[in-house]
């Protein structure tokens, strides 16, 4: 179900129920329909942080990737920016529903190397440590068009000459590498256009 990206959100924002908020507002009927089936299963392992840590990352990427939104099933979100007359998929924000929320992101591994966000720790398991913390690591899994046993929701993000990477992010996960996630993520959005004060049509071709 693909909606209007409106209201356009700022990539920064400080008032998590109001980004929420926002969040519902963009998405159409039979999409709503599915947030809100998964924020109920999510409320009913509200012990374990559910709800607060996906609805946390839904809104951390609708406001990076504000042009288009697009839910499949009750799992999986999809957040798209404007490339031309083309529109392209940047995120992917998935729930295995068995505690572990994943986003699939462009790979910004050699750039976030670069500027200091991760350094290398097991090259073997792709787990990278984060400077400054030595007891927060970040897996971030390369993924490509040949990559073998690839989910669908991420298949539009690869080929093309384009990689992603895939994380995942524990419930039970503590502030640190929350927010080391986010600001991968938001390294991710430096590259993309900056959001659309009258955003064009969704009905765009998809890249």
């Amino acid at each position: 179900m693909t909606v209007h990206a409106e209201p356009t959100l700022p990539r920064h924002s400080t008032d998590p129920e109001k980004d929420y908020e926002a969040f519902l507002s963009r998405l159409g009927r039979k999409a709503l329909a599915s947030v809100e089936k998964h924020v109920e299963f999510c409320s009913g392992e509200s012990a374990l942080g559910y709800g607060r840590i996906w609805k946390r990352f839904a809104c951390l990427l609708s406001r990076l990737a504000p042009h288009l939104i697009e839910a499949t099933g009750q799992q999986t979100v999809k957040f798209y920016i404007p490339d031309g007359k083309y529109r392209v998929q940047v995120f992917t924000l998935q729930d295995s529903r068995k505690g572990i929320i994943q986003i699939f992101l462009p790979d910004i591994v050699s750039l976030a190397l670069s500027r200091k966000l991760i350094k290398p720790g097991n090259s073997t398991t792709h787990i990278y440590d984060i400077p400054g913390d030595a007891g927060t690591h970040v897996e971030l899994e390369p993924l490509n068009a040949e990559t073998k046993d690839l989910p669908d929701c991420c298949r539009p993000m690869l080929g093309w000459g384009r990689r992603a990477i895939r994380t995942s992010v524990d419930v039970t996960a503590d502030e640190k590498q929350i927010h080391a996630v986010e600001r991968l993520c938001e390294l991710a959005a430096e590259a993309f256009p900056e959001p659309l004060a009258n955003p064009v049509s969704a009905d765009l071709p998809r890249v």
